[in-house]
């Protein structure tokens, strides 16, 4: 192990701004998150954190408590966007080091063209998104404004 790789690793953890940010998300969302893992691209991997995450949030998915060490790269997405946020990272080609969280997404993106990318729903036209919002208006369901703690941190 060389200096940097010995830095990295120490570094890494003491990564404390993003631990912190991380945390207050995991209150905010209610949700602690999955754990997705990539290679650095120093190291052998495809794609660098900013990518991956630049191709998550064009299809709605926020990626938050980041950190390294001198191997990988770990972010973490909410755990009921972590199917799709896998899918479309094995379709955009991005090597994922975790374990799988749907085993059935692997096959997805096999049975594509390389290259190939599902369409984000910010590119819907024009008649879809007017038909989407009728259908919000019929389906919508008062929410109760969050209170307290949760509350004034969603506000932020």
């Amino acid at each position: 192990m060389n200096f940097e790789d010995f830095y990295d690793n120490i570094a890494g953890n003491l990564n404390l701004l993003d631990v912190i940010e991380g945390f207050v998300h995991g209150l905010v969302y209610g949700d602690f998150g999955y754990q997705i893992i990539l290679r650095r691209v120093d190291k052998g991997g495809s794609h660098r954190m900013s990518d991956a995450i630049k191709i998550l949030k064009s299809y709605g998915v926020n990626a938050f408590w980041f950190g390294f060490d001198s191997q990988k790269m770990y972010f973490r997405v909410k755990k009921r966007q972590a199917r799709w946020a896998e899918y479309v990272l094995l379709h955009a080609g991005v090597e994922l080091l975790n374990p799988a969280f749907d085993h059935r997404n692997a096959g997805y993106a096999a049975n594509h063209a390389p290259g190939w990318m599902p369409r984000p729903w910010s590119a819907r036209s024009a008649p879809e998104e007017a038909d989407a919002g009728k259908r919000t208006q019929a389906d919508h369901v008062e929410q109760v404004p969050k209170k307290g703690l949760l509350g004034w941190l969603d506000s932020l």
